[in-house]
């Protein structure tokens, strides 16, 4: 009888052991799903991110190009406009006709803030991607090199709201035109550009070195100088600035 009792009571004996080395089996593979499922989420959000500053990097490169090739283009607006404020002081001999058509046509350009359009920057600071960037510096400095672009943008709003309500209608009223347009050969600060404007065949016939002795267009060349040199030594220095240290760092994250 008492046999038969134990034997029951070891029958109905928990196998304690065997569970617990299940039950550790059992978390540890679920710590271990977990654990797969976080680092392929990283896995991915690294490719993300990468993907994300090549394309940015690709774009940011170009805008230094666009800066140099702005530089060039608003410098030789500065010296155009200031030439012909020398010519009319008397100070630099007068050059012939033609020139003097060419010089006013290099004023006659304008800045166009739609250049600095960044689709890339723009979707991660202003659409909120920020958080794909996990280098902290990197965050700052795009973020500084936003507003430095809006610093640029803001002066070539600038220029081109002088050009259309103060310039046109002074060139319109006092020029010709057609004449000046003609002698456009190249886009200011780039010869190797041709420029796009028609030569429509008018005659020569309108002396454009009569316009310097005009108070009003003196003033205009001063203002056009000052727009551009609020581009120069304002806003272009801030941009490259901020975009070569984005670019440096962005080229760390990527290892290039």
């Amino acid at each position: 009888m008492w046999k038969t009792n134990y034997n029951m009571k070891m029958d109905r004996k928990v196998p304690w052991a065997r569970i617990g080395v299940e039950g550790i089996a059992i978390v540890a593979s679920i710590l271990l799903a977990f654990s797969i499922d976080a680092r392929w989420d990283e896995i991915q959000r690294q490719d993300a991110e990468q993907t994300v500053l090549q394309t940015l990097l690709d774009d940011l490169r170009a805008k230094q190009v666009l800066l140099a090739d702005m530089d060039r283009f608003s410098n030789a607006i500065v010296v155009s406009a200031e030439t012909l404020l020398r010519v009319a002081a008397g100070t630099e001999q007068a050059p012939n006709e033609d020139t003097i058509d060419r010089l006013i046509a290099d004023t006659w350009w304008v800045s166009n803030e739609a250049l600095w359009d960044s689709a890339p920057l723009n979707l991660l600071v202003s659409g909120g991607d920020l958080s794909l960037v996990s280098n902290t510096r990197l965050v700052q400095e795009l973020a500084a090199l936003q507003v430095a672009i809006g610093r640029v943008r803001f002066h070539y709003r600038n220029d081109g709201a002088f050009h259309n309500n103060i310039m046109t209608p002074f060139m319109i009223a006092n020029a010709n035109m057609a004449q000046i347009s003609a002698s456009m050969q190249h886009r200011p600060g780039h010869p190797e550009v041709t420029s796009t404007f028609p030569d429509f065949g008018f005659s020569k016939s309108y002396r454009h070195s009569e316009l310097l002795s005009n108070v009003a267009f003196q003033n205009l060349l001063v203002a056009k100088i000052e727009r551009c040199t609020d581009i120069l030594d304002v806003g272009h220095p801030g941009v490259e600035k901020h975009l070569t240290e984005v670019i440096r760092l962005i080229e760390g994250e990527l290892e290039i």
